[in-house]
């Protein structure tokens, strides 16, 4: 097994906001298989295999989608001011997140991110999250790689 890089991608998918570093491994053809998803980067998930089209500012092509979405879970301004809240977030959604197959890939203060296999259904998966947010008074979750980020449009890569 080869050991793993990180590849820098645009965090929106696009060239006007940054590059961010994910955990990938470079395959042989120089693409890069991603091996966790990104916290801020939209439009991939751990699995996805990209092309980098342009180093410095991280734009990048989806090659295959490797069958996860990724979820945001966004704190409310009032829960983000108490430092502690993230983890109590954190420890009241990771088991759910685990139980249908998916994972924590990390959290900042605010914001925690997971990846969950496709074949949990987006329904169980929005009941998840609908009761998150009934915990958590005015949180907000998104999904990263389900949405086209210019026009809101569904990217349907699952079907």
């Amino acid at each position: 097994m080869m050991a793993h890089d990180h590849v820098n991608v645009a965090v929106d998918g696009s060239a006007t906001k940054g590059v961010g570093p994910v955990p990938a491994r470079q395959l042989e053809d120089g693409s890069w298989l991603l091996l966790h998803s990104p916290l801020y980067a939209l439009q991939l998930a751990a699995g996805d295999t990209i092309r980098i089209v342009d180093n410095e500012t991280g734009t990048f092509d989806v090659l295959a989608h490797g069958g996860n979405v990724v979820v945001q879970f966004y704190l409310s301004e009032q829960e983000w001011k108490d430092p502690q809240a993230t983890a109590r977030a954190a420890s009241a959604i990771t088991p759910g997140v685990v139980a249908c197959g998916g994972r924590l890939e990390g959290q900042t203060r605010g914001l925690i991110v997971y990846t969950i296999p496709l074949e949990a259904g987006f329904s169980a998966i929005e009941a998840m999250f609908a009761e998150a947010v009934h915990a958590f008074p005015g949180a907000q979750w998104q999904y990263t790689n389900v949405y086209d980020a210019r026009t809101g449009e569904p990217l349907r890569w699952w079907e």
